[in-house]
């Protein structure tokens, strides 16, 4: 099973949002991420980039501030 931890940068500061993803969704300004037992979060932002070889760690680059779903 390969499963993602999100983290997000914002303002030089990056932190995990998310581990044990299972889904991205880019939805309007932002991306939905679901988590292996169907959790959501929302986050505003941009994928900045995808490490498959670092544990497919992923990093978003914030617009705004964080909403949870």
């Amino acid at each position: 099973m390969c499963l993602s931890t999100v983290y997000m940068e914002k303002n030089g500061q990056v932190e995990k949002v998310m581990q044990d993803v299972s889904h991205m969704t880019s939805k309007n300004d932002g991306i939905l991420l679901t988590g292996m037992f169907g959790e959501e979060i929302f986050i505003n932002g941009h994928l900045k980039s995808v490490d498959f070889l670092d544990g497919e760690s992923v990093l978003i680059e914030s617009i705004t501030e964080k909403n949870y779903c």
